[in-house]
């Protein structure tokens, strides 16, 4: 099976050379101006990745938020993947996962005095957020997954790297991951390998440093991913819901994910319960009724005294904008917040050159 795999990896060669080729001759046309880039007088900063699928993005660009919310007037901007408005949308307290997406909705759910954007072009987005109408005399402006959307130029550039996939040991698309040649990474201002082990040792993050090769104007961190205590998804729960090591004989888990890799998650929760089951959809699923009657069905098959179905927040957000009718599923259904914990305490140099940079444009 993996001999066959090899080989069709292989085949793919071709198309991943052609479409490497073209990337990067369009990177060259924006690097000699041909094509061009539209910069803003104000602090706009870019959160994104060379390879597909999760990286962290949505947590990261939560702590940026985290770390400016109180200080300065501030807006994310995305394109609203899977959305099924277009065009530019500003967030209000109506909006759903409909209208942005479910990560613009996760935001805008959470955090009360951000603005929330969407918008596929980048600059038009960003034009719109300015106008005179829209009155929002904004200090700073995130731009979500925007590394490849060279039309508009960032201030400053965060590049995330998955520790578990290394971009120098991988291809283009369609023969690998990456969405442009791994020497794209020379546009960041910063690098932050994500998902590391918590336990990361001085040794293996200088052999990371060593494979990446940060520029002498990079910077380079290096975080993990915390999880935060449960959260029940709807109101209506009687009583809280709580995962307790304690209690593990008599806890039994259902996971219902539609993100890229569940796997991290999945290795948490197994250490709370003796009884596991999961499953697991396409990354941005739009969930169906049917779906639900399976996840409900699941449920009702754990033979633990205490059970509880935990979902991510990205997905919970689209399940708040379902009409759901089950009592099993609304009182048994939780998620579990992901966060960002910088390893060997570079947060305060982080945050440092992050607060420098917004005060730069003062």
């Amino acid at each position: 099976m993996r001999s066959l795999l090899s080989i069709l990896k292989y085949l793919l060669f071709p198309f991943s050379f052609l479409y490497a080729s073209i990337l990067s001759v369009r990177n060259l046309l924006f690097d000699w101006g041909i094509l061009k880039s539209s910069s803003f007088d104000l602090p706009i900063i870019s959160v994104g990745n060379i390879s597909v699928g999760g990286t962290g993005k949505t947590p990261h660009t939560e702590y940026l938020i985290n770390i400016l919310q109180e200080k300065y007037e501030l807006a994310s901007l995305s394109r609203g993947y899977k959305r099924k408005s277009r065009g530019f949308l500003l967030a209000d307290k109506d909006s759903n996962s409909h209208d942005l997406g479910d990560e613009p909705m996760q935001m805008n759910r959470k955090f009360s005095k951000l603005h929330v954007a969407v918008d596929a072009d980048r600059v038009n987005g960003v034009q719109h957020l300015l106008s005179v109408e829209n009155g929002l005399n904004l200090d700073c402006i995130l731009l979500d997954d925007a590394y490849q959307h060279r039309y508009i130029k960032p201030g400053l550039s965060i590049l995330l790297i998955d520790y578990n996939r290394p971009i120098s040991k991988d291809f283009v698309m369609p023969m690998g991951r990456l969405r442009e040649r791994s020497s794209g990474k020379k546009r960041a201002n910063i690098i932050i390998v994500s998902k590391c082990p918590h336990d990361l040792s001085d040794s293996e993050a200088d052999k990371l440093r060593n494979d990446i090769r940060p520029l002498s104007h990079q910077k380079l961190y290096f975080t993990c991913l915390d999880y935060a205590p449960i959260q029940p998804v709807f109101k209506s729960q009687k009583e809280p819901i709580q995962l307790d090591f304690s209690k593990k004989e008599s806890q039994g888990i259902l996971l219902v994910t539609g993100i890229a890799n569940p796997a991290p998650l999945r290795k948490y929760l197994k250490e709370f319960c003796s009884e596991f089951d999961e499953i697991q959809f396409p990354d941005h699923y739009t969930f169906k009724d049917k779906d639900l009657e399976q996840i409900e069905d699941t449920f009702k098959s754990l033979n633990s005294k205490n059970k509880v179905i935990v979902t991510t927040e990205k997905d919970a957000v689209r399940f708040l904008d379902m009409s759901i009718k089950s009592d099993a599923i609304k009182e048994n259904m939780a998620y579990i917040p992901l966060q960002i914990k910088f390893i060997k305490q570079s947060n305060s140099q982080f945050d440092k050159q992050i607060h420098d940079f917004v005060e730069s444009f003062k």
